[in-house]
């Protein structure tokens, strides 16, 4: 009996967790991460577009610390450096990407190596 009272409770729990996500986070379940999904509602057509109206705090992420100049967030197209600095954004179109995903400063040393203070956003593209 103590099982299902606990169970219920935690479901009950869950669910309550769920429901006060943001819609757009809830949709995919990582706030890191744009898909092709997500890329229909953008007015726009690049993917800097994209991330200034579905994940503008990851702009906000990559603004120069005045301790740290010269610093950029990297940007990566198909596991390849393409540039530094989120503006590189605007020249890959929407149609182009398949998802679009936000490293933080320590998950984009892992992934890319060091030099990745500001992190770094990857762009998938679509296979043709």
């Amino acid at each position: 009996m103590r099982f299902a009272v606990l169970l219920v409770f935690l479901l009950g729990l869950a669910d309550c967790s769920h429901a006060r996500m943001p819609r757009d986070v809830a949709a995919n379940h990582d706030a890191n991460l744009l898909t092709a999904e997500d890329f229909s509602a953008v007015t726009g057509s690049t993917v800097y577009d994209a991330v200034r109206q579905l994940r503008p705090e990851w702009i906000m992420r990559s603004r120069p610390n005045p301790v740290l100049p010269n610093q950029n967030l990297i940007i990566y197209v198909d596991g390849n450096r393409y540039g530094s600095g989120i503006d590189g954004l605007r020249l890959i179109t929407i149609r182009a990407a398949y998802s679009v995903r936000y490293f933080s400063p320590s998950s984009a040393e892992g992934r890319f190596g060091p030099g990745h203070l500001l992190g770094a956003i990857e762009v998938i593209t679509n296979p043709h």
